[in-house]
């Protein structure tokens, strides 16, 4: 284990699990790719790896792990739920990489009731303000809201 990842803290590396989880299921969403092969290169070739000269945090590969191939199993019911919290005017198809978002957030909060909601729904906030400016975060921020309500 690398000195990083020691000094990383467990709550930033589980940010960071999630931040990786997005990405993961982005990809298998757009390339059609299995769990397993995306969970392999993400964790063996991309996690914690330095980008542009900055070190990154090493992420909970557990918890990464439990985030896609939870999803993948249960994607049909999760997008389901997703899409039936969206408002009206946002009903129609998603840009995937909110859907990602979404999808992963949702995941945790349906099946990971051992972690407190807020700080799932705060992680992910954090991750879609890492890649978008705009409202999407209050979208983000309603959808979840909703999809707790629903599953605890």
């Amino acid at each position: 284990m690398s000195g990083r990842a020691e000094k990383s803290s467990q709550v930033a590396r589980n940010t960071a699990a999630r931040l990786l989880a997005v990405q993961a299921v982005y990809q298998m969403g757009l390339n059609d790719q299995r769990a397993q092969n995306v969970i392999d290169e993400y964790l063996y070739h991309r996690a914690g790896m330095d980008v542009d000269g900055a070190e990154m945090v090493r992420p909970d590969g557990s918890l990464f792990k439990r985030i896609v191939v939870g999803f993948s199993n249960k994607n049909n019911e999760i997008k389901e739920l997703i899409y039936a919290k969206l408002p009206e005017k946002k009903s129609g198809k998603l840009e995937p990489l909110l859907e990602s978002i979404l999808f992963c957030g949702a995941y945790e909060l349906f099946a990971h009731h051992d972690i407190d909601s807020p700080i799932i729904i705060s992680d992910y906030l954090n991750v879609t303000h890492s890649f978008y400016d705009g409202g999407e975060s209050k979208l983000v921020n309603a959808v979840l809201d909703a999809v707790l309500k629903t599953v605890k």
